[in-house]
């Protein structure tokens, strides 16, 4: 393919044009790899020798179809065509001014169909967990791993974890690449363990969530008991003044009533006292 696209960029009148074949992905936003060091002037991009973008000195870009409202053209060259379409495959040239004279680079682009989220395979040997990532595709695709207790990167299909370095909540991605699209996966590892290594796994999981759901519980018994505590205490607090109060009140009306019992003996000492009298009159008669 690298050969077939050399002989399409080149052409016997333009043989010192420089051609390189590139690859895009439908639904991506594809910039060509322009790298030029110097200043440029007026750089004119033609898709099969139909111009599609330039931009003339002090003026501002002009795109033509089929790339009008579907491109970028930037100061330095460099083009970028949004959401690739299979039709937007072809011969590409970039023209451009350096004061001195024209320079020209070729492009030859091919459109391939997008591909899937990649595949995650697990399994254990000697002591190692090892992580296999595929995904099928007619390109030639970058793979890279992640994990999630790790800052850096493996750059590789394959990877092998030691078990005692895997944790309860380990993840792990695979992240494929092509061209300037990524897809990515993520598997947990626990998953991924022998039987009785992720039961034991498991069960210190669930032993940490039961030992935090009885802390929670036991503090939620601790503040209801301390609210009644203190509620019980307001109430004392408000019945003592109201005893005291009804003591005193019982103290005043015995004090009342005393008065009211000597009034009623002093009565009957007079009764008893006229009737005395009385009855000595009679006597000193007779």
């Amino acid at each position: 393919m690298w050969l077939l696209a050399s002989l399409l960029c080149l052409t016997p009148l333009q043989a010192h044009i420089d051609c390189m074949y590139v690859v895009g992905i439908m639904g991506e936003n594809f910039t060509f790899p322009v790298q030029i060091d110097q200043k440029i002037v007026e750089p004119v991009w033609k898709k099969n020798k139909d111009i599609v973008a330039e931009w003339e000195e002090q003026n501002k870009p002009t795109y033509f179809d089929p790339l009008r409202n579907r491109s970028v053209l930037m100061e330095n060259g460099s083009l970028t065509i949004f959401n690739l379409e299979k039709d937007d495959a072809g011969t590409y040239m970039l023209q451009y001014w350096d004061s001195v004279k024209d320079h020209y680079l070729d492009f030859q682009l091919d459109v391939l169909d997008s591909f899937p989220e990649p595949n995650i395979n697990c399994s254990t040997s000697d002591d190692e967990l090892v992580l296999n990532c595929t995904a099928h595709f007619q390109g030639s695709l970058s793979y890279a791993w992640k994990l999630s207790n790790k800052p850096h990167s493996y750059q590789n299909q394959e990877l092998s974890i030691p078990l005692k370095h895997v944790g309860t909540t380990t993840k792990a991605t695979c992240i494929i690449k092509f061209s300037q699209t990524e897809r990515s996966s993520e598997i947990s590892l626990i998953q991924c363990l022998p039987e009785e290594k992720g039961d034991r796994n498991r069960g210190a999981l669930i032993g940490a969530f039961v030992l935090t759901a009885v802390i929670l519980v036991g503090i939620l018994v601790f503040l209801c008991r301390k609210g009644e505590h203190e509620k019980l205490s307001s109430g004392n607090s408000q019945q003592q003044p109201n005893s005291e109060g009804a003591a005193f009140s019982h103290a005043l009306h015995d004090e009342d009533e005393e008065p009211k019992e000597d009034t009623a003996l002093n009565e009957d000492d007079s009764v008893l006292k006229d009737k005395q009298i009385v009855k000595n009159a009679v006597n000193q008669e007779a």
